[in-house]
């Protein structure tokens, strides 16, 4: 599905949520690419930290509690 048919539908959504009332077509458009937008940048973010590997933490050895020989 293509950018317009995802926005058509989150505002066809935003019209229902609302009671139907005609006449917010422009509004609910408007909030309705918004929400897109904002649902892009989400998964923007998520897969760019899903594919950059974290580092392995580095271990402190001093701070490290002690073995102890009993």
């Amino acid at each position: 599905m293509g950018k317009e048919d995802e926005v058509r539908l989150i505002a066809f959504n935003i019209w229902q949520e609302e009671g139907c009332i005609d006449g917010h077509e422009c509004e609910h458009w408007f909030r309705a690419e918004t929400i897109w937008e904002q649902k892009q940048k989400e998964n923007t973010a998520s897969k760019s930290s899903r594919l950059e590997p974290t580092p392995p933490k580095q271990i402190n050895k001093a701070a490290a509690p002690k073995k102890s020989h009993k």
